[in-house]
Formats: C-alpha cells, structure tokens, sequence
C-alpha cells in the first residue's frame, strides 16, 4: 500500500521509519501509528483492567492486532492480510489524519460511516457543543 505524500513528510519529520498498524475499534478501519504515539497506547494499556470488558475487548483487538509495518524507499508498507481483511481493504483507500495516527479505510466503508454519523444534525451539534467545540 503505497502512503500518500502529505503523510510521508509527516512520518518523516519524526523520523520513524515503521509504522505500527492495528484494527480500529469499533468501526472497522486501520489506525497506524508512529512508534513513539504507540508506546503512549501501550502504557495506557498496560493500566487497564484485566476483568473490565471493554478493557479486555480493546486489549485484545487493538493491542493483540498490532503489527510493525516497515516503509520502503517508495514510501509504501506491507498491511498484513488479516488487517487488510478486516478492515475490508478493497481498491480505493482513504487516509484521514486525527493528530496523533492516521486511519485507513476502505472509500466506500468510510462514506457510508459519515453519512450516518452525520444523519442526525441535532445530536452531532449538542455533542460537540458537550466538548465545547
């Protein structure tokens, strides 16, 4: 899978040359991260309950799916097939950055996803309002 530019030049101002990528929870996605905001996940991680089901749920799915995906000179990674599976990897992919990883999803996954997130104007406003955005 070949990483857009815009997100290389990212990547390479922080000198990482991999990228870890693991299942998105819960819409199925991929979230790759750079080593050093991985290592953030992983202390969380190691805080969390081991009877809290959501916790054994996010440390198994995201946590247990992590895999070290290295870049080549091209700017490309190896997604391994379970991940592509998953998260329904077809022809067109989507890169969204979120601040601290980037997200790849399949395009047509993805559209339906916002569509419905956006379907109910009124609950999305009072939700952000919540976060004082």
């Amino acid at each position: 899978m070949s990483i857009p530019s815009k997100f290389r030049e990212v990547i390479d101002r922080w000198e990482a040359d991999y990228l870890i990528i693991t299942k998105g929870l819960p819409e199925k996605c991929l979230m790759a991260f750079i080593p050093s905001e991985w290592e953030k996940i992983e202390d969380k991680a190691r805080q969390l309950s081991m009877v809290r089901k959501a916790e054994i749920v996010f440390r198994r799915h995201v946590i247990g799916s992590a895999e070290e995906c290295h870049l080549d000179a091209q700017g490309r990674i190896l997604v391994p097939s379970c991940l592509r599976e998953y998260a329904g990897l077809k022809r067109k992919c989507l890169f969204v950055g979120i601040i601290d990883r980037f997200e790849i999803w399949d395009q047509e996954t993805y559209d339906k996803f916002m569509e419905a997130a956006l379907e109910d104007e009124d609950k999305l406003r009072e939700g952000l309002a919540d976060l004082g955005l």
